[in-house]
């Protein structure tokens, strides 16, 4: 009896792996649980993530890399809801991740999506460095040790059971020792897109800001098809093509 309560798993490890496998057939390919101390610990009063009053409790970081683009694809040609939709890409992620958290999680849980800038956007990035996924680069490029900057951060599941324990474990950033080409590249995006700067100064120089992710030496196997790129950074609507 001792021996088979020693082989059980903790309830946060099996949820989370249920969650992910999910989250990867959605397209949502870059999961990372973590405990949501480690990160409140380091961030501001209002940035702070909701923890149920278990300040241990499991948060679940998801991300994508170009994995995602042909399951969207085929998610926007199949629904129509998505054919109209202003930002279709990230209506697909609230819509699937809300989904399959009620689907795998059996706990209540809470979505902190990437994409919502009010009241305030949320520093994902940042959040990402805390629990030792991804790097902030010098050009505020989130840098994976696999696949460089050619990944999404999409929403943190907050989830109402207790978490890993806080691990020890550091990062070794991806842009320790780098000549940071990146930043010839931000400087150049910078001085040929009017200020300030939006939207449409980024789309009309598209390339320019592409060019940024591109000097990363970083993940190149992971690059984005350039129609995905195109869609991200000049939010052509896919119905157009």
């Amino acid at each position: 009896m001792r021996y088979a309560r020693a082989l059980t798993r903790p309830e946060w490890q099996e949820l989370a792996e249920r969650f992910s496998g999910a989250c990867a057939e959605a397209g949502l390919d870059l999961t990372s649980p973590f405990n949501v101390r480690k990160y409140n610990l380091q961030a501001f009063g209002n940035e702070r993530l909701f923890d149920f009053g278990r300040p241990d409790a499991l948060g679940i970081l998801v991300g994508n890399t170009k994995r995602l683009w042909p399951v969207f694809k085929r998610a926007f040609e199949a629904e129509p809801a998505l054919r109209t939709d202003a930002n279709p890409l990230d209506s697909y992620v609230a819509a699937r991740l809300r989904q399959l958290g009620s689907a795998t999680l059996g706990r209540p849980f809470q979505l902190v999506f990437a994409h919502a800038t009010a009241p305030k956007p949320f520093p994902i990035q940042r959040l990402a460095e805390a629990i030792d996924f991804a790097a902030l680069s010098p050009s505020h490029l989130a840098v994976h040790p696999v696949h460089g900057p050619w990944l999404a951060l999409r929403a943190v599941v907050l989830v109402d059971v207790e978490g890993p324990p806080p691990s020890l474990a550091q990062l070794v950033s991806p842009c320790r020792g780098c000549s940071a080409p990146c930043m010839p590249a931000l400087r150049r995006a910078l001085e040929l897109t009017p200020t300030p700067l939006s939207e449409d100064s980024i789309a009309e120089h598209a390339a320019d800001w592409i060019a940024i992710r591109d000097a990363c030496p970083v993940g190149r196997a992971s690059r984005y098809e350039d129609e995905q790129l195109t869609y991200h950074y000049t939010k052509t609507p896919l119905l157009a093509r």
